[in-house]
């Protein structure tokens, strides 16, 4: 009988998948109404050179539990790695398979929040004057964007018609204009109508970035995000000409694959280590606050992070290009990506979660699976000492 219920529940979400049937007007909540228990923002330190470790004891996670996380990684080929910030401090980190410290692997849809925290930079330097904007008149160059606002394309509610996969995907890719080739695609449904994941919505956001500014958007990750983390990171300075899917895969390291364009690919294609990962989760678990400096206002990050689309694959909850869940009764939110790559923070344990799987080579985890992220993740958020 329960593995009758785990089988309903995954065929039901599934569903979700494949017909793109989860609507905005679903009301199904997850943040309280009066927002995360956020963690005090006055730390001892900051990881700006590194992290500085600490026991599991020490900061109130059990060790035992964390030691059977630690078997489920173990036993999954596909694991890399498995970092755990608690109240600021690393208190778990393992490698696995070929993972290790200074690895530096793509973080496929991962880079989507990175994108949307740019958008919030350029929000914050009054580029932008509110979300509602229409798209058609922050990029005049584009009029088939119609009516969709920047806030559609942030909760993916454009109603574009796409695929993440097959060959209108290669064709995509392999286009002198992303933005345009999208847009010609057109559209299933009304903006604001029906969430549907599109990395196209994504490339709009970087896309957005360089049109407004001048300014490409690795330049501004590096000058206004990563220079300030202590993130090593180089800009990569070439436009990318693919005529075959294994020019858009092949690897690199610290550093952001760019479009046809020269415009940085919004919706994967980021390569940073583990370690960097966790900076920019606790960038965002201490409300875009970094040492003395606001890198990102607090405003924008309590709206990236908070419910605007809900009851998305029968457990979620969308924010501006940050998913939202409930793990072991604690509101969380998380940036995800193909593979079981996640960055997930928990404000009410004041707590960081970084995976890293085969990159590479990427299988999508099944979840009842031994390649089961999310699993793994809630038994991380489980060693966590509530009382």
């Amino acid at each position: 009988m329960i593995y009758l219920k785990k089988l309903i529940s995954v065929l039901l979400i599934l569903f979700c998948l494949l017909t793109n049937s989860c609507r905005t007007g679903d009301q199904r909540f997850i943040v309280p109404n009066t927002g995360y228990d956020w963690p005090s923002q006055e730390r001892y330190y900051w990881p700006t050179n590194d992290w500085e470790t600490a026991s599991l004891q020490d900061h109130k996670m059990d060790p035992a539990k964390m030691e059977l996380a630690d078997q489920f990684a173990e036993n999954d080929p596909l694991s890399r790695a498995l970092l755990v910030i608690k109240d600021g401090y690393l208190v778990f980190e393992k490698y696995y398979g070929d993972g290790g410290v200074d690895k530096s692997t793509n973080l496929h849809s991962v880079t989507k929040s990175f994108s949307s925290a740019l958008v919030g930079i350029l929000f914050d330097q009054n580029y932008i004057d509110s979300t509602n904007q229409l798209m058609a008149e922050l990029m005049p160059f584009y009029s088939e964007f119609g009516e969709i606002t920047l806030y559609h394309a942030l909760t993916h509610t454009t109603g574009l018609s796409w695929t993440e996969e097959g060959i209108m995907w290669e064709n995509w890719v392999a286009s002198d204009d992303w933005v345009a080739e999208a847009l010609s695609r057109g559209f299933d449904t009304s903006p604001g109508e029906k969430f549907k994941y599109s990395s196209a919505n994504s490339q709009f956001l970087t896309s957005l970035v360089y049109y407004i500014t001048g300014i490409f958007p690795g330049e501004l990750a590096k000058e206004r995000l990563f220079d300030p983390l202590g993130i090593s990171f180089n800009v990569f300075n070439e436009a990318e000409v693919y005529t075959r899917w294994r020019d858009y895969v092949k690897p690199l390291s610290q550093t952001w694959r760019k479009d046809t364009k020269g415009i940085e690919i919004a919706g994967t294609c980021l390569y940073l280590t583990s370690r960097d990962m966790a900076k920019f989760g606790y960038l965002y678990l201490n409300r875009g606050q970094w040492e003395d400096h606001q890198v990102i206002s607090e405003e924008w990050i309590r709206a990236s992070t908070k419910d605007h689309i809900t009851n998305v694959y029968g457990r979620y909850s969308y924010g501006y290009h940050w998913w939202i869940t409930n793990i072991d009764g604690e509101a969380a939110f998380l940036a995800s990506g193909f593979g079981g790559q996640i960055i997930g923070v928990v404000p009410s344990l004041d707590m960081v979660v970084v995976l890293k799987y085969e990159a590479g080579n990427p299988v999508h985890p099944v979840s009842g699976s031994e390649h089961d992220d999310m699993f793994l993740f809630e038994l991380v958020v489980q060693a966590a000492n509530k009382s």
